[in-house]
């Protein structure tokens, strides 16, 4: 895993705002990112400018949207510093999914997804912007580890609260997402995930 994806990428700081920011000033501030790295104003470096403006637009739609952003804050205050390499691993995604309780588990599918894409996007197998990667993986952080804002042992509110911020980071890559299951639909021409099959 590349640097840029250890950690999950402060939107915040992409932005040039402060968290406690207002609507009026994080729309302004990504119009005016927006509008530097627009990929017709930056056409000797396209690539980088679509791959900038990509990650300001998921950075917008989260902190434009009140619950979202909630959620996003406090993936960010919980995760900031922490390295992914040494939690997100097969085994404490399925130890996490094995102890849901029951009604829990087909909510909890999703995170079987999220995590072959970012297993996939770290292993180099699928393309994947470092800033996806790096939110991917700082929900699955927060979600592996028990002694988060909410703590797993109280029975089901600990999962849901998992799963509220999962649940944002499916939202703002829903494309990538989808992408990524097309992709794999057909690179593996109708072999489903090999870890989590019950």
């Amino acid at each position: 895993m590349t640097d840029t994806t250890d950690q999950i990428t402060d939107y915040y700081q992409l932005l040039g705002i402060e968290p406690d920011a207002d609507q009026q000033t994080i729309k302004g501030a990504y119009l005016s990112k927006i509008k530097t790295w627009h990929p017709d104003k930056n056409p000797g470096r396209a690539e980088e400018a679509e791959e900038k403006t990509k990650i300001l637009n998921q950075a917008y739609q989260i902190l434009k949207d009140p619950e979202q952003r909630k959620n996003y804050d406090r993936m960010l205050r919980y995760t900031k510093g922490k390295d992914f390499n040494g939690y997100i691993n097969d085994e404490a995604i399925k130890a996490k999914i094995d102890k849901a309780y029951p009604a829990l588990k087909t909510a909890l599918k999703s995170v079987r997804v999220l995590y072959a894409l970012f297993r996939d996007a770290v292993k180099e197998n699928y393309k994947l912007h470092p800033s996806s990667v790096a939110m991917i993986g700082g929900g699955l952080l927060y979600f592996i580890l028990p002694a988060d804002l909410i703590p797993d042992f109280i029975p089901v509110v600990g999962y849901l609260d998992d799963l509220a911020i999962l649940t944002t980071i499916m939202s703002s890559l829903k494309k990538e997402i989808n992408d990524y299951l097309a992709w794999q639909d057909t690179a593996n021409q109708g072999h489903s995930q090999d870890s989590f099959q019950d």
